[in-house]
């Protein structure tokens, strides 16, 4: 269970209405039952029943169900998913956390359908938000989920999101870090370059956030190598926020530290959308979920 008891006391004070609309999942169910023991209000999806004709008139309102057949609609209400997603949209909850027995594909789809981005960014991506087992050490990787080849523009977007989520998370001040296999143009490679043009133009829309980069991981993590390789490193091996220069690298990192290092791995925490929804792991734990719906509530207005 969530052993950062900050988080605890600060997303039960927000008073959230969390549902998790997939509990005929047995892990959905105890986490819900761990939920409400802690004292969250956590709101039955059977309620969501009950509104499915207000449901439709919202749903019917949004340009992707134009030209939809009246099975279709049906079909499309007959996911909890789905209107819990509608709830969040009108109101009814403050947040949503789904994905136990779907795969994210799904999930992002119909957020995004349904609740959209932020006017602030164009784009849906995602963090993990890695926490060692006494709660001590805490980082957050990104994007580990959503996009497979991020370009420069789509990797500024993600490191911001995945800094304030760092903060809001760790309340320790980010430090954002662009991993490549080179250490400040130790290598030439397209790929390289990709990195530096996204640090630097990090650096130009964000000078308040602390940033370095591009940078192998080693640099990134230990001070001793990073003054080895950059005199002038800037982070100095204290990293905290880990930006991927792809999917592949993400999601495999994520894992690696998640089950050869024992980190909690709670996420993915979508990033960019209107209200906060974020998506679970098949192979998430009751720990996982518990954990996951604390830090949507944390993240409700």
């Amino acid at each position: 269970m969530m052993k950062d008891n900050n988080i605890l006391k600060s997303s039960l004070s927000k008073g959230a209405k969390i549902i998790l609309p997939e509990d005929n999942d047995p892990r959905v169910k105890d986490a819900i039952l761990r939920l409400q023991d802690l004292g969250f209000n956590i709101i039955n999806p059977s309620f969501l029943k009950e509104k499915k004709t207000v449901y439709k008139d919202i749903i019917l309102k949004k340009k992707f169900t134009k030209n939809w057949t009246e099975k279709t609609l049906n079909n499309f209400l007959k996911n909890p998913i789905n209107l819990s997603f509608i709830a969040l949209l009108n109101g009814d909850v403050d947040c949503s956390i789904a994905g136990a027995t779907v795969p994210t594909s799904e999930v992002i789809r119909s957020s995004l359908r349904i609740v959209g981005l932020k006017k602030s960014v164009d784009i849906l991506s995602s963090s993990f938000f890695m926490v060692s087992q006494d709660s001590n050490i805490q980082y957050t990787y990104s994007d580990c989920a959503v996009i497979p080849e991020p370009n420069v523009n789509q990797l500024c977007s993600i490191a911001y999101e995945a800094s304030v989520n760092h903060k809001l998370l760790s309340n320790t001040e980010p430090k954002v870090v662009f991993l490549s296999f080179s250490t400040m143009g130790s290598s030439e490679h397209y790929k390289v370059k990709k990195m530096q043009d996204a640090a630097q133009l990090f650096n130009k829309k964000h000078p308040d956030i602390i940033c370095d980069g591009e940078m192998q991981f080693d640099a990134a993590i230990n001070s001793e190598i990073a003054l080895k390789k950059n005199a002038n490193n800037i982070i100095k091996g204290d990293a905290n926020v880990f930006v991927f220069p792809d999917l592949d690298s993400g999601n495999i990192a994520y894992k690696i530290t998640q089950h050869l290092s024992g980190y909690s791995a709670w996420g993915p925490l979508l990033q960019g959308l209107n209200k906060p929804i974020h998506d679970l792991s098949r192979g998430c734990t009751v720990d996982d979920i518990a954990a996951i719906s604390m830090i949507a509530a944390l993240q409700t207005v």
